[in-house]
């Protein structure tokens, strides 16, 4: 084929090495086959492209015999055979018969490549922050109205109280881990159809960490973790609104010997008020009013969260009407702004009159040029109240 390594790869021949690796790291991730859009052939293409290149005895003897995988075997540079070489092997000219060691061998880490990929990551770097908790809290509508503290206990993994969270007994040492020598991890080599590959796995000693407790904690067995109960006191914000979260910062579930704990989060449910519903921050409530009221004019005394207020009700109201006392609604979280609160008017029918009260509207009616109809039943009844 025409195309030449440093095409494969997507790069000039004056490529530093450092250009090589970033390009060879961004082709072998976008064609690895473990991928779903993976393609296994330009993988191994850019594989021994990469090979080559990385390797300056190798990268000098191909640049000294040509551009193309063609010229390198018709020109004597036998050890980059093309793909599709003899006996159909792609990789057949490729030396892999050359010891580990002896500076012949390509060596390249795949866990390095791939690590965030395909989840070879340390893992210590996994465990650097412990898991978020969430738990539930039902207050009343009153308590999210003005705030309160509340105390909740709790079950979790927090950190073991005679080690202090480091799993070491105490009197002893927390000591660099003597299999992986502080690294965390152990590193092999083996031998694959594409060169000497190395690869790394978390130690198994300590787990990933680098360090080791001298002499393990006998309370928690030298994780530095234990199951236990706590107890806090939760401070709900005023205006606080159902559904809402209360994120408290460090207190979900420690992390592994004592690194960073993860977080607790308060999902609050508020009990439905028998008075107001609430609207964003704004209060809506039902306000009756007699037909004279409401045709009158009235002051009327007003139960709100904060006690009663007397609120006007102009002559001519009509039923439905929402009037607005300003700042008598729920506080914003974390600021001194309040919403309103909203009376809609709800004029009431009285269902029982008098002789008097009859009389009176009927005269009423009469003035205003308006026809009633009076139910004979309404009679009997307002006649046999005297």
């Amino acid at each position: 084929m025409a195309e030449n390594y440093y095409d494969i790869l997507g790069v000039p021949k004056s490529a530093s090495a450092d250009e090589i690796k970033k390009a060879y790291r961004r082709l072998a991730h976008e064609h690895h086959p473990d991928k779903g859009k993976g393609n296994e052939q330009k993988f191994k293409q850019v594989s021994e492209a990469y090979q080559v290149l990385s390797n300056a005895e190798k990268r000098a003897q191909y640049d000294q015999y040509g551009q193309t995988f063609e010229q390198a075997q018709r020109n004597g540079g036998g050890g980059y055979g093309g793909f599709g070489g003899a006996q159909g092997n792609p990789f057949g000219g490729f030396d892999f018969n050359q010891g580990f060691g002896q500076g012949n061998g390509v060596e390249f880490d795949l866990g390095d490549i791939f690590g965030d990929l395909f989840g070879s990551r340390s893992q210590r770097q996994a465990r650097a922050h412990g898991v978020d908790l969430e738990m539930p809290l039902t207050i009343t509508f009153e308590e999210s109205a003005f705030g309160v503290e509340k105390s909740v206990t709790l079950e979790k993994k927090d950190k073991c109280k005679t080690c202090g969270g480091n799993g070491a007994e105490p009197g002893s040492k927390v000591i660099t881990c003597p299999v992986c020598h502080g690294q965390g991890q152990i590193h092999t080599q083996r031998r694959t159809i594409f060169g000497n590959i190395a690869s790394s796995t978390t130690c198994q000693r300590c787990d990933g960490d680098g360090k080791v407790p001298e002499k393990p904690c006998h309370t928690c067995g030298g994780s530095g973790v234990m199951r236990q109960e706590k107890t806090l006191q939760i401070k709900i914000p005023a205006g606080i609104a159902d559904g809402q979260r209360i994120r408290i910062s460090g207190e979900g579930e420690v992390g592994y010997r004592g690194s960073a704990p993860g977080d607790l989060y308060i999902a609050v449910r508020v009990q439905p008020s028998r008075e107001f519903v609430r609207e964003g921050n704004n209060l809506l409530k039902d306000l009756p009013v007699s037909f004279t009221q409401a045709a009158l004019g009235a002051k009327l005394k007003v139960s709100t969260l904060e006690g009663d207020i007397e609120v006007k009700v102009p002559a001519g109201t009509q039923s439905g009407k929402v009037l607005r006392a300003s700042g008598r609604g729920l506080q914003y979280v974390n600021s001194g702004k309040k919403g309103d609160l909203l009376l809609t008017v709800r004029v009431v029918t009285p269902q029982k009159l008098t002789k008097k009260e009859a009389e009176t509207l009927k005269e009423l009616a009469k003035l205003r040029g308006e026809t009633v109809e009076v139910d004979k039943g309404l009679w009997e009844s307002i006649k046999g109240g005297f």
